[in-house]
């Protein structure tokens, strides 16, 4: 149980929060408050969203009462609360998530389409699978438990839980989810091709995941796994056992009074734990695997020649006119992907492997030499690596053959990333950026180079656009809808008209269009199945694309001018992404395996398929299976008007604050108030404690309606670091009580591979001491902080630098301080070293309160940089070095929640004094989560053994949680 509450509330949003891969030095959000929110409330549900993504939202919010119903009465139950919803999709990506708390269920949206060949490509409208995907994890896992005792416990919790969602593994969450979304609508990956393929492979080639991989693995397509086999398995459990009311039944015996385990659950609906009968279920798909394989082998298999054999993700091909060269993105699961340039003819056997070979056989003449099974690697004519971690893809050459048009994700600065076009050279291995924020995710060069046309997904539809290859400029073809999106345009041979695919009405299919997008007619549309990534053969009079016909994904041709149209290939798993060779008229094109996706060829000319095998239902889930009759059409709802968002609506959150450490031991309570999208977060706290340490309360909000971000508090606390209870180190002048507030606005950037952060403010307040005196302290501070991230291949870089100065007037003496800290990390598959270095000095005269003092936690009740001369060393006690100059070092192993670090510190007039410690910390910053009503929370602890005195064989630990807005 403590386990599963851990995953849910903290390893998932952090996760979350991990999407950007840069370093911070500034915090990133999952909404991008800045923005025109608007606020639309139906029945059971209240959703927020950028302005630019009305169109989007409305669309599904016109539905979503009706999934409500259909959903609810399905499962079996619905939350008592208003469930909260908001888009948002600052990273361009077709996703979603639920947060199943009761009394705050919520969901996120990502309203950008997904790409045909994904799992999640076939869908009759993007925004009704997210809708009834995401919702029934709300009416699914917020299911109350009937056990008394456990709704004690669950009301008390500061995030409240349901029985289901605390016990169910993760492969019961996304199937279940996953199974409701085929069986409402039809569709989604329960009827697609996809899921089909995938386990129908996986199965062949022996590596379906076993039980305790369902719920994710590191293999490819690992974590998809809790969707596919997971939504399949429910299936056959459901068919096992009478009917899908089956499930409904488990749902009750995991929230009933007697509380159950969740195998002890399932075993009691299905005669079996869920590993045993996940057993059976396999070697049941293993053999209708079988049988598909053995009905596509008596019709003759078809898949062409390999041309490589590859792993992980890889990208659509591209062929220069000349067909000498092929331009392909390469994935991998341990660094960003590259980007590569290969020879289209065999790779020679090199000199080197020959002499290796002769000198086998002269070592032993009766060793049998190896069969060739599969192509030579190929080597690389040219390489294009990922520039801080993002990789470059969707290459097409342009006419010349050596340049070549590709993508890359770029920052916009306030952290939403769009991919952009940039031209490689691949003789002098530059890149030119063509466009900035275009959002431009596939594109294809004319014939004579000047232009390119493009799919753009933003604000949650596809558009067909041109795009000037020397200006950037960016025209619109032909606008999408959230009910109709573009993807991945050919222009014909001679750059008069244009082939795409265009998802609506639940299918894909291919249009044909002019030039200037005008005059569109539908392909090779003679029944409901999906047709996507097309391409023109060499002439311009056939196209070559994917279709699902039968079941199967596979590269048919079709000849404009007669209408015919013929399987090229016939594979077992699927095949994507065919690319025709302009010289010879060959058609690459890639193949699944557990593995990755290959690299095939194939000749149209010597392929004689006359028919397309129609796999049997009966064979599900190794083939599509029928969808079912009673499929919900959603009805649309009439929506009420929307109202402008202001600073949202209110969530609140009581949270503990505490800290012990060589000073002493504080606790307290911090009440924090937050808005879903995270507009305006204040924090009231409250402190008490031992006289070494900060006590006292404080008010504080931070406002992020515009840039820069607003921040302003109001404190009154009292610190006595002279009696802390580590002994005397601090002078009795630095004993004081601070009242007082500041104000400050902070100014943060996000991009690729960096981050800046400036914020400057100013404080007023009153300090009073025994030995210090009585008077008012004022300041105004300025602090820059920069962060720096590049990779080479699997190595990771980041540099860090933040400088801190400030200048103020302490009870009438005036004063000038600067600090600066310079750190750097270098890691390797998650583990490295990192190190900093911090110097500081103040005006020498100054008096000792404003003198930098050594050691402490960092001040729980208001912000850092008002207290810049404290430096923050837990192990130590406040005041173990003073001084007007300090000097700090630190090196550590990254990679693990427990870092191993070695230490100095030292202050004075000159830095003569160290004082040095080694041990384990942690240091868990978490940005402010506002849709769950939590603040900014940094977790500190550790415990060190001092090398120096007066510590000297000393251990002392540590341990602080603190909060800010």
């Amino acid at each position: 149980m403590t386990y599963r509450i851990v995953r849910r509330l903290v390893v998932v949003p952090l996760l979350l929060l991990g999407v950007i891969c840069v370093p911070r030095a500034s915090a990133q959000f999952l909404t991008r408050p800045t923005l025109e929110w608007r606020t639309l409330q139906t029945q059971h549900f209240t959703i927020h969203y950028p302005e630019r993504l009305s169109d989007w939202t409305l669309a599904m919010a016109a539905h979503i009462e009706s999934v409500h119903d259909a959903v609810s009465a399905f499962v079996g139950s619905e939350p008592t609360a208003r469930v909260t919803v908001i888009v948002d999709n600052p990273y361009d990506i077709s996703n979603g998530f639920a947060l199943p708390f009761i009394g705050h269920p919520l969901i996120f949206m990502w309203p950008t389409p997904p790409s045909p060949s994904s799992t999640i490509g076939d869908n009759r409208g993007w925004g009704e699978m997210l809708s009834v995907h995401e919702y029934t994890h709300i009416a699914h896992l917020t299911r109350p438990s009937r056990n008394s005792w456990r709704r004690i416990i669950t009301n008390i919790l500061p995030v409240r839980l349901g029985p289901i969602a605390i016990k169910s593994p993760r492969w019961v969450d996304e199937g279940y989810a996953t199974y409701v979304e085929g069986r409402l609508t039809g569709s989604g990956r329960p009827f697609g091709a996809w899921r089909a393929a995938i386990l129908r492979e996986w199965a062949l080639q022996g590596k379906l995941p076993t039980y305790g991989q369902l719920d994710g693995s590191g293999a490819y397509e690992g974590g998809a796994m809790a969707y596919l086999a997971g939504s399949a398995y429910l299936e056959w459990l459901a068919r096992r056992q009478g009917g899908e009311e089956s499930l409904v039944h488990l749902w009750l015996r995991m929230s009933a009074r007697i509380d159950r385990s969740f195998d002890r659950a399932f075993a009691g609906v299905f005669g079996g734990f869920p590993a045993d009968l996940y057993g059976r279920f396999t070697a049941e798909l293993t053999g209708k695997a079988l049988a598909v394989d053995s009905l596509l082998a008596h019709s003759g298999l078809v898949e062409g020649e390999t041309v490589q054999q590859l792993e992980w993700g890889t990208g659509q091909p591209a062929i220069s006119r000349d067909g000498t060269r092929i331009a392909i993105a390469l994935g991998s699961h341990t660094e960003p992907g590259r980007l590569v340039i290969w020879s289209t003819a065999p790779e020679p056997v090199s000199a080197r492997e020959l002499a290796e070979r002769a000198k086998e056989r002269r070592l032993d003449p009766l060793d049998v030499p190896a069969i060739v099974w599969r192509p030579r690697p190929k080597r690389a004519l040219a390489t294009l690596y990922a520039v801080d971690g993002m990789p470059y893809e969707n290459p097409r050459f342009l006419p010349d053959g050596r340049h070549v048009l590709v993508t890359r994700r770029e920052s916009l600065g306030d952290g939403t990333l769009r991919p952009d076009l940039y031209i490689w050279d691949t003789n002098r291995g530059g890149v030119r950026r063509v466009t900035h924020g275009a959002a431009v995710r596939t594109a294809d060069p004319s014939p004579d180079g000047r232009d390119a046309i493009a799919d753009r997904c933003q604000h949650g539809s596809c558009d067909l656009v041109r795009v000037d290859l020397s200006t950037g400029h960016v025209a619109m073809l032909a606008a999408g809808t959230p009910e109709r999106s573009y993807y991945r345009p050919r222009y014909s041979p001679d750059g008069q008209r244009i082939a795409v695919s265009v998802h609506e009405h639940g299918r894909w299919r291919i249009v044909l269009l002019n030039r200037d997008g005008g005059a569109p007619r539908d392909i090779a549309a003679d029944d409901d199945a999906n047709r996507y990534g097309v391409a023109f053969l060499p002439g311009g009079n056939s196209l070559v694309f994917i279709s699902e016909k039968g079941g199967i994904p596979n590269v048919m041709s079709l000849n404009l001018a007669t209408g015919a149209s013929r399987p090229l290939t016939r594979v077992a798993s699927a095949a994507i992404a065919p690319e025709p060779d302009p010289a010879t008229g060959a058609v690459y094109f890639l193949e699944l395996w557990p593995k990755g996706l290959d690299l095939n060829r194939v000749w149209p000319d010597s392929v004689h398929l006359d028919s397309i095998v129609a796999l049997p239902t009966s064979l599900a889930p190794a083939a599509p299976p029928a969808p079912p009759a009673d499929v919900d059409t959603f009805p649309r709802g009439v929506l009420p008007s929307p109202h402008g968002y202001g600073v949202g609506p209110r969530l609140y959150r009581v949270l503990p604050n505490a800290g012990i450490a060589p000073e002493g031991r504080r606790i307290g309570l911090s009440l924090a108030s937050t808005d879903p999208v995270g507009r305006l977060t204040w924090l009231v706290q409250g402190t008490l404690g031992d006289a070494g340490m900060w006590r006292g309360v404080s008010a504080s909000a931070t406002l992020r309606r515009f840039h820069p971000f607003l921040t302003g508090e109001l404190f009154t606390t009292r610190d006595y670091p002279s009696e802390q209870h580590a002994g005397t180190f601090a002078a009795p002048a630095l004993d004081a009580r601070y009242d007082g507030g500041a104000l400050s606005a902070q100014l943060t950037r996000s991009y690729v591979g960096s981050s800046h952060r400036l914020e400057v403010g100013a404080s007023l307040g009153r300090l009073r001491g025994s030995a210090l005196g009585a008077g008012q302290r004022a300041l105004a501070f300025a602090e820059y902080g920069t962060a720096r991230l590049q990779r080479v291949r699997d190595w990771v870089f980041v540099e860090r630098l933040t400088v801190h100065g400030d200048a103020g007037r302490t009870l009438g003496d005036g004063w000038l301080r600067g600090v600066g800290t310079a750190g750097f990390e270098v890691r390797r598959s998650g583990h490295g070293i990192a190190g900093d270095v911090t110097l500081g000095r103040v005006s020498p005269s100054v008096r000792p309160f404003e003198q930098f003092a050594v050691g402490g936690l960092e001040p729980p009740l208001f912000d850092a940089p008002l207290l810049s001369q404290r430096v923050v060393e837990p192990i130590f006690p406040v005041g173990v070095a003073s001084g007007p100059t300090v000097g700090a070092y630190r090196v550590m192993l990254t990679g693990g929640v427990l870092r191993p670090f070695y230490l100095g510190v030292s202050a004075g007039d000159r830095l003569t004094r160290w004082h040095r410690a080694f041990g384990l910390d942690t240091h868990l910053p978490v940005v402010s989560i506002p849709f769950v009503a939590l603040p900014a929370v940094q977790l500190d602890g550790g415990i060190a053994y001092s090398i120096d005195a007066p510590f000297r064989h000393k251990t002392r630990g540590y341990l602080s949680v603190v909060y800010r807005p």
